[in-house]
Parts: C-alpha cells; sequence; structure tokens
C-alpha cells in the first residue's frame, strides 16, 4: 500500500511551493482533458460529496518521473 501525501509534503519532495501543486490538483479537477495530472492517478479526493472543502491526497508515483 502506498502513502498518501497531502499537498504539502509534495511540494516538498518535488521542490516547488505549496501552490504549484494545488494548481496541478485544480487544473485536473477544472479541465480534466487537458491536464497534466489525472484524478484518480495522481491523486484522490477523501472528502465526502456534501463536504465545502476537499481533501486531497497525493499518490507517491505522481511524484516520480515520467519515463
Amino acid at each position: 500500500m502506498s502513502k498518501l501525501l497531502t499537498i504539502q509534503e509534495a511540494a516538498d519532495v518535488l521542490g516547488v511551493n505549496y501552490f504549484h501543486v494545488r494548481s496541478l490538483v485544480f487544473e485536473a479537477l477544472e479541465h480534466p482533458k487537458k491536464a497534466r495530472w489525472r484524478e484518480g492517478k495522481h491523486f484522490t479526493d477523501l472528502s465526502p460529496r456534501t463536504s465545502k472543502k476537499r481533501l486531497i491526497r497525493i499518490y507517491q508515483t505522481a511524484l516520480e518521473p515520467d519515463d
């Protein structure tokens, strides 16, 4: 089982800031056909449907370089 990371933890691993990773997630949610990341493949939303805020967790495989 792979560890799920918060947006801040993923940003630290990638060496970028929190807002850069957050924008990748929002891009995937708003424009899924054009996005670099995909929901379900790179991250998951663990919040209930009725929640006003999202609980996003990022898979470690999303942080590995693509070959």
